[in-house]
């Protein structure tokens, strides 16, 4: 069973009580915060924009015992340009959480935050549909047991090195070595 924390639990106890989500997407050079309802919400320092009824939060399981698990993300409503600004985000294995708040059912005001999930971007999907809905993308975030039987695919390499860390010049040698011989 989870540990809430005493605020969270004060929280469920009060008359009227709105649940709601929130999603921390570390996409590389921009940060996104959403959260479930509309408007801005201001929580930790930072404000969470309101998506309403534009996105969409698959169902988060908890497991007895550890294993990997996955929960998707999908945001409708995305016009054609926007798209084309998706695909080209750095999103692969960077960082995601997802929270539960509660908020006050008559004043809006923000009474308990408990984290549900905590993971990685995985995959983005996006569908481009024609018409005054626009598109969408689904995107996949792991636990990071998931991330751990993922193959990195990298090698110890100049390139691969500053795709992970631009400007870090650690591995330029590498290749003049392969053919050295080594006397001891």
């Amino acid at each position: 069973m989870r540990d809430l924390s005493p605020e969270f639990l004060a929280a469920i106890e009060a008359d009227s009580v709105t649940p709601s989500l929130l999603v921390w997407l570390d996409f590389a050079g921009d940060p996104f915060r959403g959260w479930s309802g509309q408007g801005p919400l201001e929580w930790d320092g930072h404000t969470w924009h309101g998506l309403g009824y534009f996105g969409e939060v698959g169902a988060i399981e908890e497991y007895s015992e550890i294993r990997a698990g996955t929960v998707e993300l999908k945001l409708h409503g995305i016009p054609g340009h926007a798209l084309t600004d998706a695909a080209s985000i750095i999103y692969k294995r960077r960082a995601a959480e997802i929270y539960l708040a509660l908020l006050d059912g008559d004043s809006s005001e923000l009474l308990g935050v408990e984290l549900l999930f905590r993971g990685t971007m995985d995959t983005l999907e996006l569908d481009r549909q024609p018409g005054p809905n626009g598109s969408s993308f689904t995107l996949t975030l792991a636990n990071e047991l998931a991330r751990l039987r993922d193959s990195w695919g990298l090698l110890y390499t100049d390139a691969d090195q500053q795709s992970l860390f631009p400007g870090d010049t650690s591995l330029r040698f590498v290749p003049s070595l392969q053919d050295k011989k080594v006397r001891l």
